[in-house]
């Protein structure tokens, strides 16, 4: 199996909850994350939750199914990378704290440059032609890809 993405000490492809909330704690800097509680834990596991939603409803997703967290050992197929964002920005935006200004954009942008990479790889975005027919490129055999807009011959 490969590693996980942030953990690689973990021989799994995703690290568990328990493992990303607590490195969201410590990378928030508000207590020490050895002292959190079960009530604290359970809402990370909400917070887990909403950012499946949010990769769920993402234009980018390809539709595979993912189960929601059930307890803090579970492991869901979510980049560790999104999920750590994910938690960070949900988790200020419950402490009403000032570092959500930094924690939400760069959740949207984890987000989406993961998101991309996994449908699409490192290719560059392209504007898609919609028309198939005010381009001279389109009457001459060529097709464009609906996901990243590269056209080929």
């Amino acid at each position: 199996m490969a590693q996980s993405n942030t953990n690689p000490h973990i021989k799994e492809n995703f690290s568990p909850l328990e493992t990303l909330a607590m490195q969201t704690l410590r990378r928030f800097g508000d207590f020490h994350p050895g002292t959190v509680d079960g009530d604290v834990m359970l809402m990370f596991i909400e917070f887990a939750n909403q950012v499946i939603e949010e990769v769920r409803m993402h234009p980018y997703h390809d539709g595979t199914d993912i189960d929601y967290y059930q307890s803090a050992t579970d492991v869901r197929p979510i980049s560790d990378q999104i999920m750590m964002a994910g938690l960070l920005y949900h988790y200020a935006l419950q402490q009403s704290s000032d570092k959500l200004q930094i924690y939400m954009p760069m959740f949207n942008k984890t987000l989406n440059q993961q998101m991309w990479q996994k449908i699409n790889g490192n290719t560059k975005i392209q504007m898609t032609v919609v028309d198939d027919g005010t381009n001279k490129r389109n009457k001459n055999g060529a097709t464009t890809n609906a996901n990243n807009g590269t056209v080929t011959y």
